[in-house]
């Protein structure tokens, strides 16, 4: 084991992190943001609409991410500058990789956010509705509240998963953790070092993660339907 090389490479590897944490965290929300918008629509079941979703969902969650992250990097700007005439190639590689992980995010978001109103009885709707309340103020402050309580503990397995997957974005050119560690061992080939190197600081923010959402689930607790399994 190599301590010199790790003594030099950690503070090159740590100044990684924000970009990790900035491509989970963006992809998080637009990915969860999409999930509710798929999930709401597929359980309303909207015509065409709904139909169009379960297909979307369907086939991003058959798809490998190194695949979304082809031809989200490739595919996309060429769709787009036949389209429109819009020339995208000047656009950082992290925003397609960010697109990307948005794309799955939310195609498995979606069906844990549908599970998630499912649990949640429908008749507290109606009774909202009898108060004297609109849907969106019902949907606010009664249903998405517990449902999100119900949905914390599987969303934060979830942007776990996508902080390991920002691994991939090194395909396309995204220089996160794993990229500065590989391109850092190369020279020397101290691919165990790096490797032992990445997986404490991916431990490390799996570790922080895990306790906010810890803390997080435990707040949202008193919301939790009587009904939820």
């Amino acid at each position: 084991m190599n301590f010199g090389f790790i003594r030099e490479a950690l503070p090159q590897v740590l100044a990684a992190v924000p970009v990790t944490l900035e491509m989970a965290v963006l992809a998080t929300v637009a990915g969860w943001i999409l999930g509710i918008l798929i999930a709401v629509v597929r359980r309303n079941h909207i015509p065409v609409v709904s139909q169009i979703c379960a297909v979307f969902v369907s086939f991003i969650r058959g798809v490998p991410m190194v695949i979304l992250l082809y031809v989200s990097y490739y595919a996309l700007p060429m769709m787009i500058y036949s389209a429109t005439g819009i020339d995208t190639t000047s656009i950082p590689a992290i925003w397609y990789a960010i697109v990307a992980l948005s794309l799955d995010q939310a195609a498995y978001s979606s069906e844990v956010f549908r599970a998630a109103l499912d649990s949640v009885n429908r008749g507290q709707l109606e009774a909202a509705w009898s108060v004297g309340m609109t849907t969106w103020q019902a949907m606010c402050r009664i249903i998405f509240p517990q449902a999100m309580a119900v949905a914390l503990p599987n969303l934060s397995g979830l942007f776990i998963g996508i902080i390991r997957g920002t691994a991939l974005a090194y395909y396309v050119g995204v220089y996160e953790i794993t990229a500065t560690a590989n391109l850092l061992a190369t020279p020397g080939l101290n691919f165990i070092e790096a490797y032992v190197m990445t997986t404490l600081i991916y431990e490390l923010i799996s570790f922080i993660c895990n306790r906010l959402f810890g803390s997080a689930e435990n707040r949202l607790n008193r919301f939790r339907p009587k009904t939820a399994v």
